[in-house]
């Protein structure tokens, strides 16, 4: 069993879930990671499938919070469709929908909640935690050939590991008995009559979905573009010289400083039409920061 890729379909037994994010307290905005995740799935009645299902996990978090800061990650599924036909039968619905979130190592959680789904079926999705585990079950009925959204989790955290440390979100499970992600499939097998198929999946491997570094420095480098101006219009052909900097304060220091082209070489004037020009900065400890202006190349 695959999963495709957005808007998701998934093929008879395989399914998917998926996450994403926001923010709070930190001195940044938060990046966005989107990783794959391969379960490794077992069906009664059925069988193992060690790599059917690879959804691709979207986690939103800050690059880095001071010791003892609270900050919110959100967790968001992606769209997905189920694809009723499959080998040996027609999925019709999936129901008793739960996937896992393992709370990090280094941080505690201060508070969780879910909203955001749409066409899961007519049973209200709910959430728990139990020790280091976050569980958002679905009841469905989520019906084939109807895309659905799976609910967001918001979770404040609080860093509590050391300086230096890092906080990085996994989906939970570690075997078919301990799952991250469980579901049943009724599959109508025909004059076989109808399967209530139950799956059991963990990641394997187990990635880290993001990475939030504990620091005292929680702050990207700044950046400033003096040239090209945002929404400047130039001439096309003509020279404009880049001009830009980046500035760490009284963070650990700037390790690189990289345009489009670089301070003070000539931007891109070829082309009629809208531009962009973008400065990316990284610090000593690899917090990233970028920014973009948009230019405009006219006929002379």
């Amino acid at each position: 069993m695959r999963v495709r890729r957005m808007p998701r379909r998934v093929t008879a037994v395989a399914l998917v879930a998926i996450f994403g994010a926001l923010l709070a307290a930190c001195d940044d905005p938060p990046t966005t990671k989107l990783t794959t995740v391969v379960f490794n799935c077992q069906a009664t009645p059925g069988g193992n499938d060690p790599d059917g299902l690879q959804p691709a996990y979207e986690v939103t978090a800050p690059q880095a919070v001071k010791p003892g800061a609270e900050y919110n990650m959100t967790v968001a599924p992606e769209v997905f469709t189920l694809d009723a036909a499959g080998s040996g039968g027609t999925v019709t619905q999936l129901t008793n929908m739960v996937w896992r979130v393992q709370v990090p190592a280094n941080a505690t959680i201060v508070s969780h909640s879910i909203a955001g789904w749409s066409n899961v079926g007519s049973g209200t999705p709910t959430s728990t935690v139990a020790g280091n585990i976050i569980s958002v079950t679905i009841p469905g009925p989520i019906l084939a050939g109807s895309p659905a959204t799976l609910p967001t989790i918001t979770v404040r955290l609080q860093a509590t590991g050391a300086l230096g440390a890092r906080i990085e979100p996994r989906i939970a499970g570690t075997s078919h008995n301990d799952p991250g992600l469980s579901f049943t499939a009724r599959v109508d097998l025909g004059w076989l009559g109808i399967v209530n198929s139950a799956l059991r999946c963990f990641p394997s491997p187990s990635p880290a979905l993001h990475s939030t570094l504990i620091s005292q420095d929680a702050k990207a480098p700044a950046i400033t573009i003096t040239a090209p101006v945002a929404d400047q219009v130039v001439v096309r052909n003509s020279t404009v010289l880049a001009d830009f900097s980046c500035n760490d304060g009284t963070g650990v220091g700037v390790a690189s400083c990289v345009g489009t082209v670089a301070d003070g070489a000539a931007i891109d004037t070829s082309t009629l039409g809208s531009r962009t020009f973008t400065v990316t900065a990284i610090d000593h400890q690899g917090l990233v920061g970028t920014k973009t202006v948009t230019y405009t190349v006219v006929a002379p």
